[in-house]
């Protein structure tokens, strides 16, 4: 199932990908997936399964199923090591762009902050490789980097955040933390959609109205959070709408 996000932009079914539809394209944009995290904990003494590539090729997989795209966009955080290719993450790397490849006929890469040592591999797959991209008036970056508010676009869809709504019970003071996409009004009166992470260990940083709580210059300078409206995913259910994140503020301190 399809939800609407913003025109031309939808969620599908309970994944944290974004489908979209322009007379250009019709893309699967998928953020922060993080191959070799796993890896990278490994070298900190702590071993956790290896998910990260699996889960990432079933977003793909259960997306394919309910949409038809013949494009991917990654928009930044394919890989997790910032100062080397790890062993382990090149193998991962090499098993999910040969998959990519073969389930679409372009895929584009937009550079994250840990996306180092990338180029050649991205070359060698025949995966295009940019620091940003635009298509139409929609702009794609993965987020660590300012942008000029200048440069004429509608919609600016990005990762980085990892964004995720934190919802407590009043009752019963049970905590629930939904991963979601967030959609923010800039100042220069165009949208940004920030994409939930695609990696399993990317579980989110809680959205807020408050800048400090944000890590990219994009949202932390031009970002109007009072109306910032998230879109839930629950497992199973799909995405739900909720009311803005002051709204959303208000409400949690009546109780």
């Amino acid at each position: 199932m399809l939800y609407e996000i913003y025109s031309g932009v939808y969620g599908v079914d309970d994944l944290p990908v974004a489908y979209f539809v322009s007379s250009d394209l019709k893309a699967l944009v998928v953020a922060d997936i993080h191959l070799g995290f796993e890896e990278y904990m490994a070298t900190k003494g702590v071993y956790v399964p290896r998910m990260q590539l699996s889960k990432a090729i079933d977003i793909i997989e259960k997306a394919l199923n309910t949409v038809n795209a013949d494009t991917l966009i990654i928009v930044g955080d394919v890989k997790h090591l910032f100062d080397k290719l790890g062993r382990r993450e090149s193998r991962d790397l090499h098993e999910f762009l040969v998959y990519v490849k073969k389930k679409f006929g372009r895929v584009v890469l937009v550079r994250g902050n840990h996306d180092n040592f990338i180029y050649s591999l991205s070359q060698r797959y025949g995966i295009e490789f940019y620091e940003s991209i635009k298509v139409g008036n929609t702009l794609f970056v993965h987020g660590h980097k300012n942008i000029d508010l200048e440069n004429s676009f509608h919609l600016l869809i990005m990762g980085h955040e990892h964004p995720s709504i934190v919802l407590k019970d009043p009752i019963t003071d049970a905590v629930t933390k939904l991963q979601c996409f967030l959609k923010i009004p800039l100042q220069n009166g165009s949208t940004a959609i920030v994409l939930p992470a695609a990696g399993a260990y990317q579980s989110g940083t809680s959205v807020s109205t408050s800048t400090e709580s944000y890590l990219s210059p994009i949202i932390r300078g031009y970002g109007v959070l009072k109306e910032a409206k998230p879109f839930a995913i629950v497992e199973n259910e799909g995405l739900f709408e909720l009311p803005t994140l002051s709204a959303i503020e208000d409400l949690l301190a009546m109780f």
